[in-house]
């Protein structure tokens, strides 16, 4: 499984991509949507709504273009219920306040894992 994690905090990335690794997948972080070209292969987004100048409509179409079977998750701060709509009603697959994606990064890794070993 291939993991795109669209965010610019170097420090929480790192924890995300540890969790990653462990899980088995390969992942990319990258700081801008211009940045997700040519990831066709990525089967997982994790978006930061907190990623500044993000339009989160345009991310996701842009992100569905890669591919039809992609799974979109964005995480913000649980205060900004504005940012966290949008990402829902852009079509986002999950989101989730940052201390709920921070204490369910792992589980989020395996269920995805096991979701595209189910539809191989």
């Amino acid at each position: 499984m291939h993991v795109l994690y669209l965010t610019k905090d170097i420090f929480f990335s790192s924890r995300v991509c540890s969790f990653a690794r462990e899980a088995g997948a390969t992942i990319d972080v990258v700081a801008s949507l211009q940045a997700c070209q040519g990831k066709a292969d990525t089967s997982l987004v994790i978006i930061d709504l907190g990623l500044a100048q993000l339009d989160i409509a345009l991310a996701v179409r842009r992100l569905r273009e890669l591919s039809g079977e992609l799974n979109i998750i964005a995480y913000g701060p649980h205060v900004d219920a504005a940012m966290l709509t949008a990402a829902e009603q852009a079509g986002c697959d999950a989101v989730l306040p940052r201390s709920q994606f921070d204490q369910q990064i792992a589980a989020i890794l395996r269920n995805s894992m096991s979701s595209q070993a189910d539809t191989e």
